[in-house]
């Protein structure tokens, strides 16, 4: 799996997150990871959706979330709560 950080307020008119614009992404290989094949987890601090990166001739590279998954993740094995002895 691949995280991306992103910006969720930074959509185009399709509600795709635009990243190409983005400083933080000046060097991302961007063609190297969609071609991987890999799931990609979208992340803002700790909003997270998972959906995959798409090369738009206007705006560069974009993530086409699946916002269904907004704030779904499931962690295996749960977290514990245990006391210290």
């Amino acid at each position: 799996m691949i995280t991306i950080k992103a910006d969720f307020n930074h959509l185009d008119g399709r509600g795709r997150l635009v990243l190409s614009d983005l400083v933080i992404h000046d060097h991302t290989p961007f063609d190297a990871i969609a071609a991987s094949g890999k799931r990609i987890l979208f992340v803002q601090g700790e909003d997270i959706v998972f959906g995959k990166l798409v090369n738009d001739p206007d705006r560069g590279w974009c993530g086409e979330a699946d916002w269904d998954t907004q704030d779904v993740l499931q962690e295996y094995p749960r977290p514990v709560l245990s006391k210290a002895s």
